[in-house]
């Protein structure tokens, strides 16, 4: 499931982003290496939160225990609401965007196609875990597969081209902050997923042992595998077309075996994107449910059916991401997501700083404690700093759905939250 949600629309659609922004490849693949690093360290950290708290949820319970249920209340429902949503809704997109690319669509169907999809797993997903779970399998080790043929392939048959380019906008000095900070929201959102793990933990068997392992292992072969898959795509391709292209992968293809195969494996990203698309549908709503089963939320939010899937969060997720893939765009989508994703993140490591004080014994310890959780904020929070710089717009927007969200909080923690002893 993690592997299937991190390998989605992002490694096919972002390394052109990243590409654009930096401007040369040695940066390019720099900023991969340096995105697998954080993310891994993400993982140690997110891996002793989820063991000690196997709880369906997540990032909002670890807030919610160090910080109080109004903190609590604001990360569950930013990231369930917003976040996620527009996670799901900006893969929706991608997916409308491909599909019209197979079937000969007009741009204008994209959004009703990407509504129809989003529409089509909420409802498979729906049925039951093990539906999802199916679909999920199955998704994942196609797309592996389709992915590694285009490593070998490039490697094998590829002359170097891209190498030694770079793009004529190529930032430099001061210009390469910012482009460093937006080249790093494609970096983030195509790593992000390994957290996920955490909203299903109560579902994982043996948690304190599976759910090390889910992070560690999930991150380390991910990273990998973007890195092959970029160096693959320079191997290939010259710098500048990297640059522009918004399927890369497909372009690769086309290149070494003809435009039929570029067709071809454009099917293959859209079979991948959908992958993402459903692991994404099956986790969000967890995040909701928990909300409402311990009074953060509607009761009727926790509500779940005989399949063993939460139905009314299900519905609640997928009718709002159905309304932004409506309206938004990709770029924009994802701005907003990553931009609320670096506060929301930072809140839940600095949580385990508290945790760890109030219980020292866990059942997995992340290494160099405190430096590794408050290196982690310093980089996310350098990176919000260079977001506001560069896209003060997304910053603008982002702080106004944080402070909805703590305004509403407290017009909606519960007493019965309060008696239950969730009060900071």
């Amino acid at each position: 499931m993690v592997i299937g949600i991190m390998v989605g629309s992002g490694i096919f659609r972002t390394p052109g982003l990243v590409a654009g922004q930096l401007g040369r490849p040695g940066l390019t693949l720099v900023a991969w290496l340096i995105g697998g690093a954080i993310a891994f360290s993400g993982s140690l950290i997110f891996a002793e939160l989820a063991t000690r708290y196997p709880k369906a949820g997540g990032k909002y319970v670890y807030a919610r225990d160090a910080f109080g249920p109004r903190v609590g209340f604001v990360v569950g429902w930013v990231e369930g609401i917003a976040i996620y949503t527009a996670a799901i809704a900006a893969i929706g997109v991608v997916c409308g965007e491909y599909l019209a690319r197979l079937t000969g669509a007009p741009d204008s169907a994209i959004p009703l196609l990407g509504v129809a999809l989003v529409a089509l797993f909420t409802l498979i997903n729906l049925t039951g875990v093990s539906s999802g779970r199916w679909v999920q399998n199955v998704s994942t080790g196609a797309k592996l597969l389709a992915l590694f043929a285009v490593i070998v392939a490039a490697l094998a048959r590829g002359t170097g081209a891209g190498w030694h380019g770079s793009t004529s906008a190529a930032p430099h000095a001061g210009a390469l902050i910012a482009a460093l900070a937006v080249a790093f929201q494609s970096v983030i959102w195509t790593y992000y997923g390994y957290l996920d793990a955490g909203k299903i933990a109560e579902e994982v068997v043996e948690p304190s042992r599976s759910l090390p392992r889910i992070y560690l292992g999930g991150i380390a072969a991910v990273t990998a595998l973007y890195l092959l898959l970029n160096v693959a795509y320079i191997q290939v391709l010259p710098f500048d077309q990297i640059a522009s292209s918004k399927l890369v992968a497909a372009d690769v293809m086309a290149v070494l075996f003809g435009s039929r195969a570029g067709t071809l494996f454009a099917a293959v990203a859209l079979l991948v994107v959908l992958a993402s698309l459903n692991g994404n549908i099956f986790v969000t709503p967890r995040v909701i449910f928990g909300l409402g089963r311990e009074g953060l939320a509607p009761r009727v939010l926790a509500r779940v059916n005989r399949g063993g899937t939460p139905w009314a969060a299900m519905v609640f997720v997928g009718a709002t991401a159905m309304v932004l893939s409506a309206t938004g765009t990709f770029d924009t989508l994802l701005a907003l997501a990553i931009t609320l994703i670096l506060v929301v993140d930072s809140i839940a490591v600095l949580a385990l700083v508290v945790l760890r004080r109030k219980t020292p014994d866990a059942p997995f310890h992340a290494p160099f404690f405190p430096a590794l959780p408050l290196g982690f904020v310093a980089i996310y929070g350098a990176l919000f700093v260079g977001t506001v710089v560069a896209q003060t717009r997304v910053v603008v927007i982002s702080v106004g759905v944080l402070g909805v969200a703590y305004a509403l909080s407290w017009m909606t923690t519960s007493e019965q939250a309060d008696r239950q002893g969730l009060r900071g």
